[in-house]
């Protein structure tokens, strides 16, 4: 991927403009719920942001990325997690509760956890090799900028009964916006696609599975309930490709590091719906029959 106008300016604008979105939909009673199932919440968290960044410095190592990749792949394992996770929770009959708290406190928690990750990445990876210079001040600056405080913005907003009342049409157009851009993106490197697919796919798709199954592990150890597992295991594995596009783009100016990131948002989507369907299927299989009632 080369920089440009969309991934420059734009793009970090939308990103901002979609956590204002997020915000708008946040209440002070989704970050409360966390202490309603404190366990799960522990777990959770714990995956997120160390378990998962760490499968991502294991993997780029074992599969001997490119230092960009491999920053780029660490930086994804970092960022928020999708938005669109507490959709599949629904879907996956899982607690849509506990996966709004999660999503909510990792818009926040990646102000500190992405540039301490890059940072450590860098000089894991590439040491003197790389010509970006990552900075932990300035990437922790934009991060505040880009997701913190337009989330705080829109939590703000939230109390205005007429602002509040755009959030459909803020979500709409941002994300409108983000598919436009993508779009544009992926038909000005198409001729780039299967080489990223080969150069960082096997990579991610790893860190995809072994992901989820590492939270869905983790919370049938501890015996929790089954929507609390689904929603664990969907939010560890589901990453904002977007927001990590943002910032190793339009914040690093290091496009390549956004490829592990575009790769990712494709693999974790059918990932996240294959999820969902044997999530249906085993509840279907554990109901009970219904005798048929004679007369």
């Amino acid at each position: 991927m080369e920089a440009g106008l969309p991934i420059d300016v734009l793009l970090p604008i939308v990103i901002a403009l979609m956590m204002l979105a997020v915000g708008m939909g946040l209440r002070p009673a989704d970050f409360r719920s966390v202490a309603a199932a404190p366990l799960a919440a522990g777990i959770g968290l714990l995956g997120m942001f160390v378990v998962f960044p760490l499968l991502a410095f294991v993997l780029a190592a074992a599969f001997r990325l490119d230092p960009a990749l491999a920053i780029g792949l660490v930086l994804l394992a970092a960022s928020p997690s999708a938005s669109t996770s507490t959709m599949f929770t629904y879907l996956a009959r899982g607690d849509v509760a506990l996966s709004v708290a999660l999503t909510a406190l990792s818009k926040i928690v990646p102000v500190v956890t992405v540039p301490a990750y890059v940072s450590l990445a860098a000089l894991a990876f590439a040491g003197e090799r790389l010509e970006v210079d990552i900075s932990f001040a300035e990437t922790s600056e934009a991060i505040v900028t880009t997701i913190l405080l337009p989330t705080l913005a829109g939590m703000a907003l939230r109390r205005y009964p007429a602002i509040a009342a755009l959030r459909p049409h803020v979500a709409r157009v941002s994300v409108a916006l983000l598919v436009v851009l993508i779009a544009v993106l992926v038909w000005r490197e198409r001729s780039a696609l299967p080489a990223m697919f080969v150069s960082a796919g096997p990579a991610a798709l790893a860190l995809c599975v072994l992901g989820m199954a590492s939270a869905f592990a983790a919370a049938s150890l501890v015996r929790l309930p089954r929507g609390r597992r689904s929603a664990l295991t969907i939010e560890v594995g589901m990453q904002s490709g977007g927001t990590s596009i943002a910032i190793a783009a339009g914040v690093l100016g290091a496009p390549a590091m956004a490829v592990p990131a575009a790769v990712y948002s494709l693999i974790m989507y059918v990932a996240a719906a294959l999820f969902v369907l044997l999530e249906r299927a085993a509840e279907r299989a554990a109901a009970p029959d219904v005798a048929p009632t004679g007369s």
